[in-house]
């Protein structure tokens, strides 16, 4: 029973964890022992729950055993006992409150995971998650402000190589493969020296003669994107070309 009662526990966590928005993002940021208690944390909720559920079962039984002895009239002079009776019911050799409360427990689990509101959000309630999930983390949040605002962001990565363009997406899910695709607008790197940024590529210009777009056929913008790893950036900020000529001329004056 105990064997039963933790396969439960641990399944109902790991399928909620993996499931719902929220608890995904916290689950795939989680290492190590961290994992483990985090899906038990969830498991033991549900189980909670689960008992909680069968405890109220026996009240009812409990009450309407009281009910119809309070009413011999009706029910008959018999002493009914259908609480004592639950407790003392077995199915596959296993009490069947213990058997009610799991199935309590998974059916608690598949609610919150499928059918509640929390798994089905439109994309307002889904960017409004997002935005406050990534607040935590600089990096993410800064992404997630491209991504939803169309802001250019300025990437320098290890090798003094740096990128200015459009962020398309960032993955998060794994350790080793954490990424950033960038739709480039300038490409360059920092000199040695002085660490001025020296402009190799001008994607932009090449976008503007060309009439490429996001949309646009049979070349697009995003045939031109570049997949970042993550351990290779240095730094990360948002671009503003006016403020950036702005002190460029300012540093030139000096």
């Amino acid at each position: 029973m105990g064997t039963a009662i933790f396969m439960v526990l641990m399944v109902c966590g790991y399928w909620y964890s993996s499931r719902d928005l929220s608890t995904r993002f916290k689950f795939k940021r989680t290492f190590g022992w961290d994992v483990y208690f985090l899906v038990a944390l969830y498991g033991c909720i549900f189980v909670i729950q689960g008992v909680i559920a069968t405890a109220i079962i026996w009240l009812l039984l409990l009450v309407i055993s009281a009910v119809m002895n309070e009413l011999p009239q009706y029910f008959g002079t018999g002493h009914h006992h259908y609480h004592i009776e639950f407790m003392n019911w077995s199915f596959l050799g296993i009490q069947a409150p213990v058997v009610i409360m799991l199935t309590f427990a998974v059916l608690f689990c598949l609610y919150r995971s499928n059918w509640a509101g929390s798994a089905r959000l439109d994309g307002c309630s889904r960017r409004e998650l997002y935005n406050s999930l990534t607040r935590t983390n600089g990096v993410e949040h800064l992404l997630y402000q491209c991504m939803e605002g169309g802001e250019l962001a300025w990437i320098t990565l290890t090798s003094r190589r740096i990128y200015i363009g459009m962020i398309m997406s960032s993955s998060f899910d794994s350790v080793d493969a954490n990424n950033v695709v960038v739709i480039p607008m300038l490409s360059g790197y920092r000199d040695s020296k002085t660490l001025d940024l020296v402009v190799e590529h001008n994607y932009s210009a090449w976008y503007a003669k060309h009439d490429i777009t996001l949309t646009s056929e049979p070349q697009s913008a995003l045939d031109f994107r570049k997949v970042i790893l993550l351990d290779q950036i240095e730094s990360l900020s948002l671009f503003d070309p006016a403020s950036a000529l702005a002190l460029n001329m300012r540093e030139d004056s000096d």
